[in-house]
């Protein structure tokens, strides 16, 4: 994955400017990256200190390395950085990216989000914004089986994951999640990092939580 699909840059994205190489458009032919830039910039001692002296501007007061950005760059991305197309500006969103995206996946929730939204396939979520969305960050969580943070407490019964009994209400959480001795009641708040909603619930019932 390179640093455009990292950050969201598609190519209709980037405007043409003479007075910003970021912008400008790689050539559509494919290079022969070994013989060329990669040479100079990747496997180079010289070109792998300057790289890694760039990264660690961009890494201050992140708890992230830049080595471990480094490993993120794909091949284009030493090559656009080595042409001096990847500014110092980019290399810093880019690590504050890979360290937000890493908290996420460890289920913290990022501090600019502060807003209760629903996501159609997470269910309740922390984004920026509030309202419904058919898709948003967390979405990666949920298809990692990764824990999603949420901002209000769920239903059992509206989770894909909630196995119901014979009996009409109860059930168990295939996940493991704690319950009674009898199982979860569907009708249960509780709070929840593994909640996936039903197909047929876009959105998921709840309160805000008290704390």
């Amino acid at each position: 994955m390179s640093w455009r699909e990292i950050l969201g840059v598609t190519p209709s994205e980037q405007k043409s400017s003479t007075h910003n190489s970021y912008n400008t458009q790689k050539p559509s032919h494919p290079g022969n990256f070994a013989d060329s830039t990669n040479c100079v910039y990747r496997d180079s001692e010289e070109g792998d200190s300057r790289l890694l002296e760039d990264l660690a501007g961009a890494c201050r007061g992140l708890d992230i390395t830049p080595a471990e950005v480094q490993e993120a760059l794909a091949a284009e991305d030493i090559e656009d950085w080595g042409k001096g197309a990847i500014r110092s500006d980019t290399l810093a969103t880019l690590a504050r990216s890979l360290a937000q995206r890493r908290e996420m996946d460890q289920g913290k929730r990022p501090a600019y989000s502060t807003e209760h939204a629903t996501c159609r396939h997470c269910g309740p979520v922390w984004l920026w914004f509030s309202g419904e969305v058919l898709g948003c960050p967390w979405c990666w969580n949920r298809a990692t089986d990764k824990p999603i943070p949420r901002p209000v407490c769920v239903h059992c019964g509206d989770c894909m994951h909630f196995e119901r009994l014979d009996h009409p209400q109860l059930g168990h959480c295939a996940k493991g999640e704690p319950e009674a001795i009898a199982g979860l009641w569907d009708t249960d708040q509780r709070y929840c990092e593994r909640l996936v909603p039903e197909p047929k619930h876009p959105g998921v019932r709840g309160r805000e939580e008290s704390s």
